[in-house]
């Protein structure tokens, strides 16, 4: 019972995600940092990610840019591994594709969903991810 809610929520999140367009003058909304917090896997399975230990960082412009993996530290800094992936937004018909590309590999993934606190992207594994903004940890003193 507990797998059929779960399969029933994906494809109502999926249905829901597909239902929100994605506009060519939002895509500067991806730019700064974004943690996952759940990934729907295409056997209808699904995890949820309270907290992230890496998160990423997007700079686009004109549709290009890049993304990199970087681990918050205390004091609001982020380290990271210099591993850097290219990014080009392509747009065919209403959607838009998001190519990543290093010297080791090139993959896609296709933007579903875009506000300024959250985005969806499916790969073509059809595993959806959902990103919101990532926001500092305050501790105060």
């Amino acid at each position: 019972m507990k797998k059929l809610a779960i399969i029933c929520l994906t494809i109502l999140f999926i249905a829901c995600s597909n239902s929100s367009t994605v506009k060519k003058e939002d895509i500067h909304l991806l730019n700064g940092y974004w943690e996952i917090t759940q990934v729907f896997f295409a056997d209808g399975s699904s995890k949820e990610y309270k907290a992230s230990p890496i998160i990423d960082f997007f700079e686009i412009n004109n549709q290009k840019g890049f993304r990199t993996k970087v681990q918050p530290k205390i004091g609001g800094t982020f380290s990271t591994n210099k591993d850097v992936d290219k990014v080009t937004i392509t747009q065919k018909q209403s959607t838009f594709t998001i190519t990543y590309s290093n010297n080791l590999t090139e993959r896609e993934e296709e933007l579903l969903s875009l506000t300024k606190n959250s985005f969806t992207v499916k790969d073509t594994e059809q595993i959806t991810y959902v990103y919101k903004r990532y926001q500092p940890i305050q501790i105060e003193q």
